[in-house]
């Protein structure tokens, strides 16, 4: 491509490319709420080219795209999955909404989906009939074909409306476009689909579908099929004429007869589709249905805008009081219901409950979920909007009287009838929201579909805010039980303490007297053991709260320091001091591990000490042995030391020596979690204290 064509490609708009308001609204309503049928949604996809255009760009994006290109729209939808179509889709529409409408431009667009449409369904039956392996690919490429006029009269509206108007042959359109923009649309076609990333092929069937035909005929099999649709769907009588017989006959060998039965079919299936839509091919001129279309967009663009931002107001409750007001609120807003009364469903009890707001203490109305009990049940279980003012029109109009609580409920809304609608995902049911109306819900079926795409998307907000709501009240329930449990522990350490003062001075000034001694003694391993109590029924606190992966080594140490100042230390006399890095980061070692190795450590010093002392505890954040980088926990007391014949075994089970309550394992558990970890722990001791070196991988 010529570097001046390349200048000009970038320049061009191609992500806001227009669809027909009859094709956006079709969309739309196929894409509503949580129901959106994938295959419904494929279908009227594959008829609008700007539409498959935007999908087959975003698929083929480095977001998505997994190294093998797609060149089916199947494929592509597959990859998107429904939610990204339906924010392609609403996007488009909004887009569209904003670009305005003129007779002249909506014209076009019907003629551009008739053309783009017609060459797919031709290239697909051409692609069955001569054997083309993929049909599919075909039919996107016939599709696409003269995306190139799109982006040129998006971006060129009023030379390329003066172009339309003078209704030259397809040759002379190209010439007068390259004149006009310096490059045409099939070079437009293919640069795009180059950079979505379709095959060579179909950027070739794109850029030669106006060549001459001879240069064509040893082409790949996609260039000629596409080059052949291109020209039988261009004919606006939709008849076969001597120059597409000849290109036919040329390039496939299909005789005149078999060509027109195809175009014939084609012609017969694009007008039952544009029937469907409520698009008139038939007339150059706007008609009223295309008036409707674009005021029915424009509804739909404005109610879309209007939800979203009801949605936005959902997320922000921060209670189900907050969030049933939002729900009101919202509803007086987009539909005019003044009166409404929300019904919590109780999963423990299967029953719906509402209470007045303004009456919180009030007895509630609740009712099982059965559908005899209330229309409001009723409506849950068959997850569909129910209404209590029967259609006189009906067939199934029903004389069988409502039951009491119904009736009370419409006498609370101020109506003649309720109108129930029910939030719920595919897998829980949150609440039914109930409004008072005066008519049926049938007489205005656009007003039901809106409510229909409103509670989908509502209730898609409402799990994140409940869930989010649950989430605060959960942490608010762990803080108060984590604020009371430490005013416990620390209220009782104090008398505790106290306690043991008493007994150590008691046992000095009766020093003589062993027997009582030996019951001090008692007395102060018990106010020992009660202290461990406490100290363990903050660290249980401390764990619940805990939810990380990994450990914050700096953070444990400090921590666990912490709940030992007030109760192990604090009863032994141990002043603890730390010396941490804070060039030390997050450790992936285990956490729960990690806190065992350290727990073993410190109480081992603080036995060393029953006199009291002095402990400190050093981090290093790297530090490098035999090449390797550890992180260094030192852990020293100022005890007497390790005896000499308890060396050479210390990291082995032993009887303890420290009498009830110890199991001799402490220091062995301590050396297989160190080892788990892939880490080192060494013991140095003297006269003058014990000093523990703990190295863990980085």
């Amino acid at each position: 491509m010529a570097q001046i064509e390349q200048k000009i490609m970038t320049k061009l708009k191609v992500n806001r490319l227009p669809s027909l308001p009859h094709v956006l609204v079709d969309m739309l309503q196929a894409c509503q709420g949580n129901h959106a049928s994938f295959q419904n949604i494929a279908t009227i996809i594959s008829r609008d080219a700007a539409i498959a255009a935007r999908v087959i760009s975003l698929a083929n994006s480095s977001f998505y795209n997994c190294g093998t290109k797609i060149n089916s729209l199947e494929r592509a939808l597959l990859v998107l999955g429904t939610d990204t179509i339906k924010t392609i889709v609403i996007t488009a529409s909004v887009q569209q909404f904003f670009s305005g409408f003129n007779t002249e431009h909506t014209n076009f667009l019907k003629q551009f989906w008739k053309r783009s449409l017609s060459c797919a369904l031709i290239a697909k039956s051409l692609a069955i009939l001569t054997s083309y392996p993929n049909p599919e690919e075909a039919y996107l490429t016939g599709l696409l074909h003269n995306i190139g006029e799109l982006v040129l009269e998006t971006n060129y509206s009023e030379q390329f409306a003066q172009l339309v108007r003078e209704q030259n042959s397809e040759q002379e359109r190209v010439k007068k476009e390259e004149a006009l923009f310096s490059v045409n649309h099939a070079s437009v076609g293919a640069w795009l689909a180059k950079e979505w990333d379709l095959s060579d092929f179909t950027v070739d069937a794109i850029e030669f579908h106006h060549a001459p035909t001879e240069s064509i005929q040893d082409a790949h099999h996609l260039v000629k099929l596409i080059y052949l649709a291109s020209h039988l769907s261009s004919n606006e009588e939709c008849d076969n004429t001597s120059e597409e017989s000849n290109i036919a006959q040329t390039l496939f060998e299909l005789n005149t007869s078999l060509v027109n039965e195809i175009i014939v079919k084609i012609e017969s299936e694009v007008v039952d589709i544009a029937s469907s839509l409520g698009i008139d091919i038939t007339t150059q001129n706007q008609t009223s249905t295309d008036h409707n279309k674009q005021v029915s967009l424009a509804k739909y663009v404005r109610n879309i805008g209007l939800i979203q931002t009801a949605t936005g107001e959902l997320n922000r409750a921060n209670s189900k009081i907050e969030l049933g007001r939002a729900f009101q609120s919202t509803l007086e807003l987009l539909f005019g219901y003044a009166n409404s009364a929300v019904f919590w469903y109780q999963s423990k009890n299967d029953e719906l409950s509402f209470i007045m707001p303004e009456l919180p203490e009030s007895v509630p109305i609740k009712f099982k979920l059965e559908a005899g009990r209330s229309l409001i049940a009723k409506s849950a279980i068959q997850r569909k909007i129910l209404c209590s003012i029967d259609d006189s029109s009906s067939a199934n109009k029903t004389t069988t009287p409502l039951p009491v609580v119904d009736q009370q409920i419409i006498r609370l809304v101020k109506a003649k009838g309720l109108i129930c609608l029910p939030i719920q995902t595919a897998e829980t049911l949150f609440c039914v929201l109930v409004v008072g109306c005066h008519q049926p819900i049938s007489q205005n079926p656009n007003q039901a579909n809106l409510l229909q795409y409103f509670i989908d998307e509502i209730a898609i907000a409402c799990e994140e805010t409940l869930s989010h709501i649950q989430a605060s009240e959960n942490k608010a329930s762990r803080d108060e039980l984590s604020q009371r449990v430490n005013e416990i522990a620390h209220e009782a350490n104090n008398p505790l303490n106290i306690i043991n003062n008493y007994l150590v001075s008691l046992a000095n000034k009766l020093n003589d007297h062993t027997e009582i001694q030996e019951e001090l003694d008692i007395l102060k391993e018990e106010v020992a053991r009660t202290s461990h109590i406490l100290l363990r029924l903050k660290d249980l606190e401390h764990d619940a709260k805990d939810t990380q992966s990994g450990v914050d080594i700096n953070s444990e140490i400090s921590n666990l320091v912490t709940l030992y100042n007030s109760s192990l230390f604090l009863i032994n006399h141990i002043n603890c001091k730390l010396e941490l890095d804070p060039e030390l980061m997050h450790n992936p070692a285990n956490r729960n591990s990690f806190k065992q190795i350290l727990t073993n450590l410190l109480k081992n010093a603080a036995e060393a000490m029953p006199d009291g002392g002095k402990i400190i505890i050093r981090s290093t954040a790297s530090v490098n042995v035999n090449g390797k980088d550890f992180i260094e926990i030192l852990i020293r007391d100022t005890g007497t030391g390790i005896p000499a014949a308890i060396k050479n075994d210390l990291f082995t089970p032993v009887a303890s020596s420290k009498g009830n309550g110890h199991s001799g394992l402490g220091l062995s558990i301590t050396k297989n979690l160190v080892t788990d970890a892939k880490g080192t722990i060494s013991c140095r001791s003297s006269e003058k204290g014990t000093e523990f070196q703990l190295l863990l991988p980085q």
